[in-house]
Formats: structure tokens, sequence, C-alpha cells
């Protein structure tokens, strides 16, 4: 169950990943004032796959955290193990690809990188 209001948003994601398990993917939070932060849960079936960044969203970071079987995650030359709680944060531009083994589930946040602004010493 996502419980979500207008102050915060709670849910169990490896329950909801579970009981959603027909659906590639949902989100779990996206619209109102904070559009620019985006949570997502991803069902992938074995040899299923996710790019990115994708091509709407060059600029953000994306937080890849396991919830449940397993994935390779293919970023910057490495190939890394996704499985449930182990987590990846991948900066704006940079290539990732994520192939599940089995059934695999995983959250993906993505927030917009903005460049910082210039501070002044006046």
């Amino acid at each position: 169950m996502i419980v979500s209001t207008d102050k915060f948003t709670w849910g169990q994601l490896d329950a909801e990943a579970s009981s959603r398990r027909e659906q590639p993917s949902f989100h779990i939070f996206a619209e109102g004032a904070h559009s620019d932060v985006r949570g997502q849960i991803y069902n992938l079936g074995a040899g299923e796959m996710l790019s990115l960044p994708h091509d709407r969203w060059p600029r953000h970071v994306f937080v890849l955290t396991g919830l449940a079987g397993t994935a390779d995650v293919e970023v910057a030359g490495r190939t890394l193990s996704l499985v449930a709680l182990s987590q990846l944060l991948v900066l704006p531009g940079v290539p990732c690809r994520v192939k599940a083994h089995s059934g695999a589930s995983f959250q993906l946040l993505s927030f917009l990188s903005t460049t910082p602004l210039a501070r002044s010493d006046d």
C-alpha cells in the first residue's frame, strides 16, 4: 500500500512491487509541486532491460535501489549486481543499462540536477 498526501508519500515498496508484478512499471510519486522529482518501480522479467538516461531526462540524477530479484547494471565500464537493498547513484548524462537475470524489481528515483548559482563575495 502507498499512502500519499500533500505533505508526504509512504510505501512498503517490496510488497507494492510484488502485488503489482503484472505491471512492468508504475509511479509511486510524480505529479504535483515536485514534478522534477519522480519515483517509479520497475518490474523486469528475465532478460528485460532498461537504459538510462532517457532522452527526456539528460540532466537528471538517478538513484536505483534493488527491491527483489537480481539484475546486472552496466555503468562507466563496470558491471554491478543490483539485488535487494543495493543502491546505485548515477550522475547526469552517464549511460546506464539494467538487465534482469530473473524477475527483478527496483525503485528508480530521479531528480533534476541544476547548475549551482555563482557565489558573490560582495
